[in-house]
């Protein structure tokens, strides 16, 4: 039943977004998107390669992939050092 009705309200004409967010202006990830589209136009291989880089910028935007495994590997390392396993979180210099 859910399924059936998440997929009637699909049209089978649906476009594709328009880059506008969802209180006007520009979604915040539009710009990564013009520019990976951008790229794909002038892409002379087929394996993507060349627009890897846009691709990936336009993913971390959507996802925040990147962030969050910044974030994981900074509250691992403060979770060492109150753990007793750092170096006194001073940066030490060994002198």
């Amino acid at each position: 039943f859910f399924s059936a009705t998440l997929h009637s309200s699909y049209s089978a004409n649906a476009t594709m977004s328009s880059g506008f967010g969802l209180r006007g202006g520009i979604g915040r990830c539009y710009p990564f998107w013009a520019e990976y589209k951008e790229c794909l136009k002038t892409e002379e291989r087929n394996d993507g390669g060349i627009c890897m880089p846009s691709r990936e910028d336009y993913f971390e935007c959507l996802h925040n992939r990147r962030e969050h495994e910044i974030v994981r590997a900074v509250n691992a390392e403060e979770k060492k050092q109150k753990e007793g396993g750092g170096s006194g979180g001073h940066g030490g210099g060994g002198e």
